[in-house]
């Protein structure tokens, strides 16, 4: 009897873009272009590798139109997952420092919500979602301290988009 030997693996690759806004791009000092994070993905598709990208919310002076942006330009891309960050402000940062010199101000939970429910309707519907939120120690935390609550807020982004009657890839 011939035996069967199969191997399953699960490969993918996480890529931090943050944000596809140039002016933000520099001040976190991220030392590449979205036109080089594209071809980044492109690389990574003609080696049949799954992306996974990371995008943060809340970010130092941009609008809810800057974030949903960025959303738009994810879904014109060839990948397979996706993390919505939350930005979280931590002592001994540089964005800390501006925002305790109040350059800016922290989305509220309501506002977050708002944003990731309608960041979905625009996201490609065979994206998956991986995560929504982040996590950070306590000791660490400036603000927001509503982030702490991650599951209650995937609840009410759950029941907002019911509530709304939208849907993950609408408006793509």
């Amino acid at each position: 009897m011939k035996e069967l030997k199969t191997h399953f693996k699960e490969f993918w690759v996480e890529l931090g873009l943050q944000t596809t806004k140039k002016e933000t791009m520099e001040l976190l000092n991220l030392q590449y272009t979205f036109t080089e994070f594209k071809k980044a993905v492109k690389l990574l598709n003609d080696a049949n590798i799954d992306v996974i990208v990371h995008i943060i919310d809340g970010l130092p002076y941009e609008s809810k139109e800057d974030q949903i942006q960025t959303i738009k330009d994810v879904s014109a891309l060839n990948i397979q997952g996706l993390k919505i960050h939350i930005l979280n402000i931590l002592k001994n940062t540089k964005i800390g420092e501006l925002y305790k010199e109040k350059t800016f101000d922290v989305l509220t939970e309501e506002s977050f919500i708002d944003i990731v429910t309608t960041q979905l309707t625009y996201l490609k519907d065979d994206v998956i979602i991986h995560r929504i939120g982040a996590d950070s120690k306590s000791d660490d935390l400036i603000a927001p301290l509503w982030v702490r609550k991650k599951m209650s807020i995937v609840d009410k982004i759950d029941t907002l988009m019911e509530e709304s009657n939208v849907f993950q890839g609408e408006k793509f």
